[in-house]
């Protein structure tokens, strides 16, 4: 029975997966109106998601304050700004969402990012510390260039150069080869639920 069933769950993703393919290179005809049919109940799975996400956000918060857990003061933080941008939502002030998002999020984020300038330290710091090595020395010597380039000091005019050398060769190079690796692994991921061979679906024929 439960080889049966993920059969049928493998011969279920391989065929909706040939025919949303199909119909997005098609570009007309049945089969597209149905590759859409399809995608738009993917986008309502993806809703469905989000809003148990939100009730999971909400029950597990509640249960924190209900039994006073580590830290549940924060916990009363979460459900009241969740609640205040649904309410915002819900009530289409947009202003409202705008000035939450350049005064409260922008920020955040900004501080978040001005931590990262202490960790590359702290990391140079224990890297050089503990053994030094020639990537080591790299690691540092870059992260001297990129930070002093930042300055707004006319001494540093040329190491402003090699800073915006290195963003726009080695680091750029970088981002592309993730993004080439990210396309690569999702295309590795579709090929595999299209021939049947997702491990999601062949675990429960091992159960």
């Amino acid at each position: 029975m439960r080889r049966l069933i993920a059969t049928l769950s493998t011969a279920i993703a391989m065929s909706f997966g040939i025919v949303t393919l199909w119909g997005l290179l098609a570009g007309g005809g049945v089969v597209t109106s149905l590759a859409n049919i399809l995608l738009q109940l993917v986008l309502l799975t993806v809703a469905v998601s989000i809003l148990i996400g939100i009730i999971n956000l909400f029950g597990v918060h509640f249960g924190r304050i209900r039994y006073r857990e580590g830290n549940w003061g924060y916990s009363i933080i979460v459900i009241l700004t969740a609640a205040l941008v649904i309410a915002l939502w819900l009530f289409n002030a947009d202003d409202a969402n705008m000035i939450l998002l350049e005064n409260a999020q922008v920020a955040v984020e900004s501080a978040l990012a001005g931590l990262v300038l202490f960790a590359l330290v702290f990391g140079a710091y224990r890297l050089m510390r503990r053994r030094v090595t020639w990537g080591g020395i790299l690691f540092t010597v870059s992260l001297l260039i990129i930070l002093i380039g930042a300055l707004p000091l006319r001494e540093t005019a040329f190491i402003a150069d090699a800073r915006a050398w290195l963003l726009a060769v080695p680091v750029s190079a970088g981002a592309r080869g993730i993004l080439l690796g990210i396309a690569l692994a999702t295309i590795v991921t579709g090929v595999r639920v299209l021939i049947g061979q997702d491990r999601s679906y062949r675990e429960s024929e091992n159960i």
